[in-house]
């Protein structure tokens, strides 16, 4: 199956191709980070999917990555750090802006735009993911918010999207817990599970004869990958949920935070794992995730989301969890993070000495709420 590049050139590390029937296929090319996003990076797709917005040659785009173990890992979280530590904390947030346009764009696009979700699919690659309107995995995919674990947080629109799936959204932003395909059909991050080869799956795409379907473009894909869906069984997610349910009620963060940590005795491997990556989270992150949740069940517009969300990462990058987090992760790999904490692991013991105070007024209402300020 040949395509043919295209005549712009946008960036090193992604392949923008032209196919017949007005599709474009743009692939993520950085596969020794499992295609990290950097500024770089966001800023060319930006302009990818601006381009194809006003180009009525192009009916509907198709991303992925070049390799099958991941679609994208997330953020180059190395990156931000070193530009932290080097006090260019105004450039790890141009990066934020330029990540969370390209969110945006994609939330209001008006032609289908299909991921390929194959392999890691997390932090950034989720924000990505979710923005689209046509989401498939496969057996091997493993999505998740795994912030709790470096001391950022779950962003790229997760303040709405997590909020959306009700205490399972919860559970995962506090755990970062890995799902598989079927727990990501089951909760609607994923809208199709594909087992055929992809290149099968998208030649099966780009040869759909759209006079066909008086409908529309959007419903020419939406029964294409229907007929190509292929439910999996039951995944750990759905064998928890009733656990789940209990110790994420959502109402006092400090019962759920001492019900999640107290499931490392529990049978499922899942839910142990999901325990421990609390325990040896991020305090702060988690407080941060928990009042997050309750300011995305309010309803709040995608633009709205991100106008917080570019507030909150300019306050997380700064404080000491992120650049330890990351050190002790990724760079030094020790996985012995110093976090900030007190013994008081209530909402206000963790964020009043240096509060995420915003220009908007909602969010700081709930802060004020639970007592974070006066």
């Amino acid at each position: 199956m040949t395509h043919s590049p295209v005549v712009k050139n946008y960036h090193p590390d992604i392949l923008v191709q032209e196919a017949i029937n007005g599709w474009r296929i743009v692939r993520l090319n950085r596969p020794k980070s499992l295609h990290a996003l950097d500024e770089s990076i966001v800023t060319a797709l930006l302009e990818v999917f601006q381009d194809f917005h006003h180009d009525d040659q192009v009916k509907a785009i198709w991303l992925d990555s070049t390799t099958p173990k991941a679609f994208c890992a997330g953020g180059d979280v190395r990156k931000l750090r070193q530009l932290v530590i080097n006090s260019e904390v105004a450039a790890a947030n141009k990066f934020f802006e330029q990540e969370y346009a390209l969110d945006l764009l994609l939330h209001n696009y008006a032609k289908p735009v299909l991921v390929w979700g194959e392999g890691y699919v997390m932090g950034g690659g989720l924000g990505l993911f979710m923005a689209a309107p046509f989401r498939m995995v496969t057996p091997y995919s493993r999505l998740a918010m795994p912030e709790i674990n470096i001391g950022l947080y779950p962003d790229v629109g997760a303040t709405r999207f997590l909020a959306d799936r009700g205490a399972i959204g919860l559970f995962t932003g506090l755990t970062g817990s890995i799902m598989t395909a079927a727990g990501a059909y089951s909760i609607g991050w994923a809208t199709h599970i594909c087992d055929a080869h992809r290149d099968k799956v998208l030649d099966k795409l780009i040869n759909i004869d759209w006079g066909h379907y008086p409908a529309g473009d959007f419903r020419a894909i939406d029964d294409t990958l229907n007929s190509l869906h292929r439910p999996v069984g039951p995944g750990p997610l759905q064998n928890s949920l009733d656990v789940i349910q209990s110790v994420c009620r959502g109402v006092n963060f400090e019962h759920d935070y001492e019900s999640i940590i107290g499931l490392r005795d529990a049978r499922s491997d899942w839910l142990r794992q999901a325990s421990e990556n609390l325990q040896k989270g991020s305090p702060a992150t988690a407080a941060l995730t928990w009042l997050l949740w309750q300011w995305g069940k309010q309803i709040h517009s995608w633009n709205e989301v991100f106008e917080l969300e570019t507030q909150i990462s300019d306050w997380k990058i700064r404080h000491a969890d992120f650049v330890e987090g990351v050190r002790a992760r990724l760079v030094d790999k020790d996985l012995a993070p110093e976090w900030t904490k007190g013994t008081d692991l209530s909402l206000k013991g963790i964020l009043s000495a240096n509060p995420p105070v915003t220009t908007i007024e909602s969010w700081n209402q709930l802060l004020k709420q639970y007592g974070v300020i006066a």
